[in-house]
């Protein structure tokens, strides 16, 4: 059996395997390092939203802090301010941590 026949037939229909490995390689890189840790994340923040109940003090995308008082399906009820008389319904997805407003009084200190 005659190896040059063979070799001008792969080399006529332009298939080589080096493009198949280049291909492969970069759709790991993009897997582990793109799509993985946002599947991850958003996982984590679907985690968080799902496990807010009454009296969790939650930080909005909006970036306003609120006080969860009721939840209704897929809708919050959030107390806004010191007052407790302001109550704003939001979206659950509209919550991006549970956080409490660091409300103390920062001095500057001179060098």
């Amino acid at each position: 059996m005659n190896i040059i026949p063979l070799l001008t037939d792969t080399a006529a229909t332009g298939f080589n395997p080096t493009i198949l490995i280049v291909w492969g390689a970069m759709f790991a890189f993009m897997w582990f390092f793109l799509i993985r840790p946002q599947r991850k994340k958003q996982k984590e923040t679907e985690m968080l939203q799902s496990s807010i109940e009454v009296g969790d003090s939650v930080l909005l995308t909006s970036g306003i802090y609120g006080k969860v008082v009721d939840t209704v399906n897929n809708v919050l009820i959030i107390e806004l301010g010191t007052n407790k008389s302001v109550r704003v319904p939001v979206q659950r997805n509209a919550v991006v941590s549970k956080a409490e407003p660091d409300l103390s009084i920062a001095k500057d200190s001179e060098a």
